[in-house]
């Protein structure tokens, strides 16, 4: 690896002191700083590493705000691989200050000041020579370049175990991918400085590759590894001369509608090509924002057919069939298992039984799923031959005038799956904990 990229492992890890100890060496590098200096938001103005690859300063938002961050500094793209500030861009004119005692103090323009800690924490990256420790993580920004914020996959080595997890941990998701590493006691997941592979180790033995193969030499090539807004860790290269894009050269996700939550609550996900990923609603449901279908939705109506005065006879409803669709979930969501079941006798299953909303026919076994509805999607070869039953309630204009009772029109829509959705969490919470006991 060249010296700019062992040099930002230390400038990202410490936190730009390498400037401090080159500025105390009396370093005549026309890139080293003085203590005491400071760049200003809006200036267009930079520190870099030695030998320019990487830049610290203020990286700019399309909102017109900025995060004190690390970007790959001589590709157009200027790639973001760290942030001390994401759930918190500052304005035009504030400013990121190098104090004479060698800390760095973000001033924002309302004269709010943060210390950025001297303690690393990373974001959604991590860079040849750095490694993961157990109970360290990387979160997923909110919204690719449009918004850094924190998002809602992360990966994680887990401190209990040493498993390597992803998760959609906004859903309190246990994981949908991981590396079996777990029972074990000191593991780490590594980004070579040398050979630029991916890989954990528990002690001093390697338990798990990741990278297969990377072009040589591995000199010409940015590396970086990063879990994206779209919940799949990647490591990625960047051709140093001459490059025009960064390309994947290993993926944790190979059927992008595998991710948990990727289209949110009662979202469905499709993928044509297993690499793009389409979100829609399911049958019966309405998009939060038609602008970003991937936040889910919500019914369109919620009807009460186990209210008393409810007619839950055929007319008041359909059961729609998806073919080659889904919805896995963790086995204490499921509603009922029935076995020795056929299409018909499933549907009849989601008809009757006035708390089921959805059901899923795999083979010959009728799993009725709790609501709210939760990952579904259709992913070639994993959801071949199976079939999703929907239950879309058939609410004309005339029937909006019956008793409340049978139709509840929703008011604030956007709010009720999220309800329900921590109302069901709890209670497979409770579920498990008297499984367990």
């Amino acid at each position: 690896m060249d010296v700019s990229t062992k040099f930002l492992v230390s400038f990202v890890t410490f936190l730009l002191f390498i400037f401090s100890r080159a500025q105390r060496s009396n370093s005549t590098n026309k890139n080293s700083i003085e203590l005491g200096s400071s760049i200003v938001a809006g200036t267009n103005s930079s520190w870099k590493s030695p030998f320019g690859d990487f830049a610290f300063g203020f990286y700019p938002l399309v909102s017109t705000h900025y995060l004190v961050g690390i970007w790959f500094d001589k590709i157009p793209q200027k790639t973001l691989v760290w942030s001390a500030n994401r759930g918190d861009p500052a304005r035009i004119g504030s400013t990121n200050n190098f104090t004479v005692k060698g800390q760095f103090l973000l001033q924002h323009v309302n004269r709010t000041s943060v210390l950025i800690d001297n303690e690393f924490r990373f974001t959604d990256t991590i860079l040849p020579g750095q490694t993961l420790n157990m109970g360290q993580m990387l979160f997923s920004n909110a919204n690719g370049t449009q918004d850094y914020s924190t998002g809602q996959y992360k990966l994680e080595v887990q401190k209990s175990d040493g498993n390597i997890v992803i998760s959609a941990f906004r859903f309190a998701d246990p994981g949908y991918w991981d590396s079996k590493t777990n029972s074990n006691t000191s593991v780490r997941l590594i980004f070579n400085n040398k050979t630029s592979f991916l890989y954990a180790v528990n002690g001093t033995h390697n338990i798990f590759n990741m990278t297969t193969e990377v072009p040589n030499p591995v000199e010409n090539y940015y590396h970086r590894a990063t879990i994206n807004d779209r919940g799949n860790f990647q490591q990625l290269i960047y051709l140093k001369e001459g490059g025009k894009d960064w390309t994947v050269i290993w993926q944790a996700i190979t059927q992008p509608c595998t991710v948990n939550a990727i289209c949110g609550v009662y979202g469905f996900c499709t993928s044509p090509d297993n690499s793009t990923v389409n979100c829609s609603c399911l049958p019966g449901y309405t998009s939060f924002d038609p602008n970003s279908l991937s936040k889910g939705c919500y019914p369109s109506v919620a009807v009460d057919f186990c209210a008393a005065n409810a007619n839950s006879s055929a007319s008041n409803f359909t059961v729609e069939q998806i073919q080659n669709a889904d919805i896995p979930n963790n086995i204490f969501f499921d509603l009922q298992r029935i076995d020795s079941s056929d299409l018909d006798s499933c549907s009849k299953e989601v008809m009757n039984d006035c708390f089921c909303m959805a059901a899923v026919l795999i083979d010959s076994v009728c799993y009725k799923k709790r609501t709210p509805l939760l990952n579904a999607r259709i992913s070639i070869p994993e959801t071949s031959n199976r079939v999703t039953l929907i239950k879309v309630p058939q609410v004309l204009q005339e029937d909006k005038n019956d008793s409340p009772s049978r139709v509840v029109l929703i008011v604030e829509g956007q709010h009720v799956p999220y309800l329900l959705l921590c109302l069901q969490l709890l209670l497979s919470i409770i579920i498990q904990h008297f499984v367990i006991s």
